[in-house]
């Protein structure tokens, strides 16, 4: 009795239909970061920035370097005294300017990578939503794959929505 059991149980299961398909798709976050107009957006407006900041430090070496100028020119006509006195101003000014500098870098740094994170905030729930309005189970990120059918690419839909979806995204 047992084995007939083991064999019809067994019957049934192989028998049955089996539902085990999922979708699985992938995008190129890259593309959709860099290609949408919310993300090109930040893209200018970090370009903006940086070029401020790129603009400002030159400014600020051509001060310095006109300083050391007008300095060696006095070289001879100053006490030594009083020349040391001005190296030494000078030296720590530019000290003062590197440390700035590194702080500006830094903060460009943090601005530009908490400005993507939260587009990508943005960009999760209209994925959540696209995956579920299309019985999707799986979104891979395409620089993730090793290969894929191209078929499987959302990365124009997605962008499209993104577009009709998220105007623009002002750096904070």
């Amino acid at each position: 009795m047992k084995y007939f059991l083991s064999i019809f149980t067994l019957f049934i299961i192989f028998l049955s239909p089996v539902s085990s398909e999922q979708k699985i798709v992938f995008v190129d976050m890259d593309r959709v970061v860099s290609s949408s107009k919310a993300g090109s957006s930040i893209f200018e407006q970090l370009k903006n920035i940086n070029d401020k900041n790129i603009t400002f430090l030159k400014k600020e070496e051509k001060k310095f370097k006109e300083e050391e100028k007008k300095l060696v020119s006095q070289k001879n006509i100053i006490s030594e005294k009083n020349f040391q006195i001005n190296v030494d101003k000078l030296k720590s000014e530019i000290n003062i300017y590197t440390q700035n500098r590194k702080k500006m870098i830094e903060e460009f740094n943090k601005l530009k990578n908490v400005s993507t994170n939260q587009f990508l905030k943005k960009i999760n729930p209209i994925l959540t939503q696209f995956s579920n309005e299309n019985e999707i189970s799986i979104i891979l990120q395409k620089k993730d794959l090793l290969i894929g059918k191209t078929e499987l690419d959302i990365t124009d839909k997605i962008i499209t929505i993104i577009d009709n979806e998220i105007k623009e995204f002002k750096i904070k």
